[in-house]
C-alpha cells in the first residue's frame, strides 16, 4: 500500500481519536441525549474548534509580530542604550515569535500523546491484514493530523504576515525557521509523552510518590515555561542584541548565531535589511551557515523519527508496578468540597496537559520575581510589581480554572451515585483557583522582597483581589453547571468545545479584570471594594442551594 492508501485510512482511528477525546467511553463517560448518530460528527467539530483555537492563537501572534516589525525602524531608536541595527530588531522578534510558537505547540502536544493512546484506535489496526511500512505511515499521519490546523496556520500565516512586512524575500527566508518550529514541537510532544505514560501515569499513590510525580511534572514543564518567560524578558532581551550588535561584549555575537532560534532568525532579518550593522566576517557567515543547516537536518531527522515511531508507543503497555505484599490502605473521611479539591490534585499530578494548567501561573509568577530580582529598580517599583503580579496570576488562574471540568469524566463514573451535590463540587473547584492564585501571588511576594522591601504593598494587592478571583471562579462554574443541566449533558461534555469554554470563562475574566482596572483609575480602595462586592453579589447567587 502507498501514502494514497495509508492517507484514507489514517481517517478511521483519527476519527475516534477525536470521539473518544470528546466523550470518554472507554474511561466510563456516559453518553449524552440525542440521536447516536451525531455523536461522532459533533466529536469531529469540537475537535477542530479545539484546534481551530489554537491556530487563530498562532496567527495573532504572527500578526503581532509583523506589527513589530513594521514599527523596527521607529522602535529601534529608543529601545536601548545602544544603537540596535534594524536587522538585529527584526531577528529579536523573529526569536521571540519562534519560541512561543514552539512553547503553543509543545503545550497542545502535551494532551494529544495521552489521548492518542487511551483511544484504543491504533491496536486495533495491528490485527488487520495492513503491512508494516503502511501501519507505521497511518500511525504517523494520525499523530501529524492531530496539529494540522496549528501546523497549517504557522506554516501558512507567518510567511505572508513576515512577506508583507519585511517583503517577499523575508516571507520565503522565514520557511525554515517555521520548519524547524513544527518538527522541534511534535518531537519534544513526542519524547515528553511517551515518558510520562511510561514513567508516572498509572503510578500507586502516597505522599512520596506524590511529590516525586510532581517534581517530574515541574522538570518537565521549566523549559515551556521559559520559552513563554521571553515575553517578559523582551527588553532585557533585545538590550542584549544591542550589546552584541555594538561589539560592547566580545564573544557575544557569534553566540547568538549560533543559538536556536536566533539562527534561523537571522535568515529573513538578513534578507530584508542586508548584514547592516552585524559586522559579520567571513567566518561569521560559515558559522550561520552550518548552524543553519545543522538545525535543518537535525529538524528532519526528529520528523523521520516520530513519524516512525508513533506505532510502537502505541503497542507499548501501560506501566505496571511490581508486584509485593497487599497494600493496607487506611480511610480519612473528607468534607466533599475538600474530597473533590484533594481528587483535583492527584488526577493533575497523572495529567501532563492539566498539571500544566495549575503550574503555568505559578511558574509564571516565579519568572516575573526572577525578573524583578535582576533588573528592579527600587522600592518606587513596588506597586507596580504587586499589580503585574496580581494581575497575571488572576487572569490565568480564571482561565484555566473551569477547565478541571474536564478531567470530570472518570470521576464522574465513579461519584455519579454519590451524595455530592453540585454546590460541593463547585466549591471545590473554586478551592482550586484560590489555591493557585494564592501559591502564585505569594511566590512574587516572596522573590521580590528580597529586592524591593515592600511586603504589604504586595500582601496589599494579593488579598484585594483575592475576592474578585473566588467570585469569578464561582460564576464561571456556576454557568457551566446551568448549561450542563439545562442541555442535559454531562458537564465534561460540555466543556469539550473550545468556544463554549471560552463563553464561559469570558464572564470570570470580566469579573476578576474589573478591580484592577479600578486600580488604574481610582486607586487601591476602589479596587478592593469592587472585589468585595463582586464576591457579596455572586456568592448567594450560585450557592444558594444547600447541599452536603
Amino acid at each position: 500500500m502507498g501514502w494514497k492508501e495509508a492517507w484514507r485510512l489514517s481517517r478511521t482511528p483519527l476519527a475516534e481519536v477525536s470521539f473518544q477525546a470528546v466523550y470518554a467511553f472507554r474511561q466510563g463517560n456516559l453518553a449524552p441525549p440525542g440521536p447516536p448518530r451525531e455523536l461522532a460528527p459533533k466529536a469531529a467539530a469540537r475537535t477542530m474548534q479545539s484546534k481551530g483555537l489554537i491556530g487563530l492563537v498562532l496567527a495573532l501572534l504572527a500578526l503581532g509580530a509583523a506589527a513589530l516589525l513594521r514599527a523596527g525602524p521607529n522602535a529601534t531608536a529608543t529601545l536601548t542604550a545602544y544603537h540596535l541595527p534594524p536587522a538585529a530588531f527584526d531577528a529579536g522578534v523573529l526569536t521571540g515569535l519562534y519560541s512561543i510558537d514552539v512553547a503553543l505547540l509543545w503545550w497542545t502536544g502535551l494532551q494529544v500523546l495521552p489521548v492518542l493512546l487511551s483511544s484504543g484506535a491504533l491496536p486495533v489496526l495491528e490485527s488487520l491484514p495492513i503491512d508494516e511500512a503502511t501501519l507505521r505511515r497511518i500511525a504517523g499521519l494520525v499523530y501529524l493530523r492531530l496539529f494540522d490546523v496549528p501546523i497549517l496556520a504557522i506554516l501558512i500565516v507567518t510567511p505572508v504576515f513576515v512577506g508583507v512586512a519585511l517583503g517577499p524575500l523575508a516571507g520565503f527566508a522565514v520557511l525554515p525557521g517555521v520548519a524547524t518550529v513544527i518538527a522541534f514541537s511534535l518531537a519534544l510532544s513526542f519524547v515528553t509523552g511517551r515518558y510520562f505514560t511510561r514513567k508516572i501515569q498509572g503510578s500507586r499513590g502516597g505522599g512520596g510518590r506524590s511529590l516525586v510525580r510532581w517534581a517530574h511534572l515541574l522538570l518537565w514543564l521549566v523549559p515551556a515555561v521559559a520559552l513563554l518567560g521571553f515575553v517578559s524578558a523582551g527588553p532585557a532581551f533585545f538590550t542584549v542584541l544591542s550589546y552584541a550588535a555594538s561589539g560592547t561584549v566580545r564573544g557575544l555575537l557569534p553566540t547568538l548565531e549560533a543559538a536556536y532560534p536566533f539562527t534561523l532568525a537571522m535568515l529573513p532579518a538578513l534578507g530584508a535589511r542586508g548584514p547592516l550593522g552585524w559586522s559579520l566576517s567571513g567566518a561569521g557567515w560559515l558559522e550561520l551557515a552550518v548552524a543553519s543547516a545543522g538545525y535543518l537536518l537535525l529538524a528532519l531527522f526528529a520528523s523521520r523519527w516520530v513519524f516512525d515511531s508513533v506505532r510502537s508507543v502505541g503497542r507499548l503497555p501501560a506501566a505496571v508496578p511490581a508486584p509485593g505484599p497487599a497494600p493496607e490502605y487506611v480511610l480519612r473521611p473528607q468534607r466533599p468540597s475538600v474530597a473533590v479539591l484533594t481528587k483535583d490534585l492527584r488526577t493533575a499530578s497523572r495529567t501532563p496537559g492539566y498539571a500544566f494548567l495549575l503550574l503555568l501561573p505559578i511558574l509564571d509568577s516565579v519568572a516575573i520575581g526572577l525578573v524583578t530580582l535582576a533588573d528592579a529598580r527600587g522600592a518606587g517599583t513596588a506597586e507596580g510589581l504587586g499589580l503585574a503580579a496580581v494581575v497575571s496570576a488572576a487572569l490565568l488562574a480564571t482561565f484555566f480554572g473551569p477547565a478541571f471540568f474536564s478531567i470530570e469524566v472518570l470521576a464522574f463514573s465513579y461519584g455519579r451515585a454519590l451524595p455530592l451535590s453540585d454546590r460541593s463540587v463547585i466549591l471545590g473547584k473554586a478551592a482550586l483557583v484560590v489555591t493557585v492564585y494564592l501559591l502564585a501571588g505569594l511566590i512574587v511576594l516572596g522573590i521580590t522582597l528580597l529586592r524591593v522591601p515592600a511586603p504589604w504593598v504586595f500582601a496589599g494587592f494579593i488579598a484585594a483581589e483575592l475576592p474578585a478571583v473566588l467570585a469569578a471562579g464561582l460564576l464561571e462554574l456556576g454557568i457551566l453547571f446551568r448549561w450542563a443541566r439545562a442541555r442535559g449533558v454531562p458537564v465534561p461534555n460540555l466543556y469539550g468545545g473550545a468556544w463554549s469554554a471560552l463563553l464561559i470563562a469570558l464572564p470570570g475574566l470580566a469579573l476578576a479584570a474589573a478591580p484592577l482596572v479600578l486600580d488604574e483609575v481610582y486607586g487601591f480602595v476602589a479596587m478592593a471594594a469592587v472585589s468585595l462586592t463582586e464576591l457579596a453579589v455572586v456568592a448567594p447567587l450560585i450557592l444558594g442551594r444547600r447541599g452536603p
